[in-house]
């Protein structure tokens, strides 16, 4: 009798505790409405909101993500693959006449464009299938990053409000980025393109509109086509320092201090500056890399996704 008394009160608590995070989804949800009608979503769009809740596999996953808990070299593995480069070399080829003008108008080299569409979704095969309003909530009310997740759903909700999209029950993966090119909302706003003129920025469909928006994305955020990303270096012959991978110099630099290509041959003569990075944090390898990685680094702030984009990228490259 006891024993049933002690499991109705945690219930009981259980249940309470239920109730009462529940209560605080639905203060915090109309707290969020308020501001988004105050910052010109309608009524009508906001209707989207309605019966979505916050989903704890989400948060989960927000917690675990794969480029701060694994190797640099197993997540390469992961996704750098002889079906993945074979069949970015395919997707070159077969799309040689678009990529080359978005190329042109973008001047973004077109194997950039394929690693990112390549890693992103996989050439469009995975996309995710969440609703992104729903991620969004999620990890918006959530307390870890909650204040980049709130903007990132009034990002969405002027998506729907603007019309930029055909079906306004976007779908996206967990985080809610978007796409073929897994754009955040806010950067789908910012720059995601219309590369045929039929009035919709189709970055789950249209393939035009897919590379452009990746080209554009890397053009404004400081993309140089006259170089690459940056190359794997041997510096078994120096100490590698911590502040290297903050101090811009020269390539001649990085030479005389004993850096070599990873055949151990001299480092080109080219007037670029560059840092140096030490990822695994042995004295086998690192990588100099250049402006342009940087530019990667702003569409994913992880050293593990921007090597990969790189090395991918040149392994188009026909030798």
């Amino acid at each position: 009798m006891f024993r049933i008394f002690i499991l109705n009160i945690i219930f009981s608590l259980l249940f309470l505790n239920f109730v009462h995070s529940d209560d605080l989804f639905i203060k915090w949800l109309k707290d969020f409405k308020t501001e988004a009608l105050l910052k010109g979503i309608s009524e009508e769009t906001l209707l989207h909101l309605d019966g979505l809740n916050p989903i704890e596999k989400n948060i989960k996953l927000d917690r675990n993500q794969p480029e701060f808990k694994i190797s640099l070299d197993k997540y390469i593995n992961n996704l750098i693959s002889i079906n993945r480069i074979t069949k970015g070399k395919q997707e070159l080829k077969k799309n040689k006449t678009l990529l080359d003008k978005v190329s042109k108008k973008y001047n973004v080299q077109s194997r950039f464009i394929i690693a990112l569409w390549a890693i992103e979704s996989d050439f469009g095969r995975n996309m995710g299938n969440h609703n992104i309003l729903q991620s969004l909530i999620t990890l918006a009310y959530d307390g870890r990053r909650s204040k980049y997740f709130r903007n990132e759903l009034l990002s969405a909700l002027n998506i729907i409000e603007l019309n930029m999209v055909k079906n306004p029950d976007i779908i996206g993966s967990w985080a809610g980025a978007m796409g073929q090119c897994q754009f955040m909302p806010s950067a789908y706003l910012l720059y995601s393109q219309d590369w045929d003129g039929d009035g919709y920025r189709d970055i789950w469909g249209n393939k035009g509109d897919i590379f452009a928006s990746i080209a554009n994305y890397l053009k404004n955020e400081g993309w140089n086509n006259n170089y690459t990303w940056g190359r794997k270096v041997n510096i078994v012959d120096i100490v590698y320092e911590k502040k290297y991978s903050k101090t811009n110099k020269p390539i001649s630099y990085w030479s005389s201090l004993g850096v070599n290509t990873i055949n151990d041959t001299s480092l080109p003569n080219v007037k670029i500056n560059a840092r140096l990075i030490n990822p695994n944090k042995n004295n086998s390898s690192a990588y100099l890399v250049y402006k342009n990685f940087d530019t990667i680094l702003r569409w994913n702030r992880s050293n593990h996704f921007a090597i990969t984009v790189g090395l991918l990228s040149d392994s188009f490259i026909d030798k």
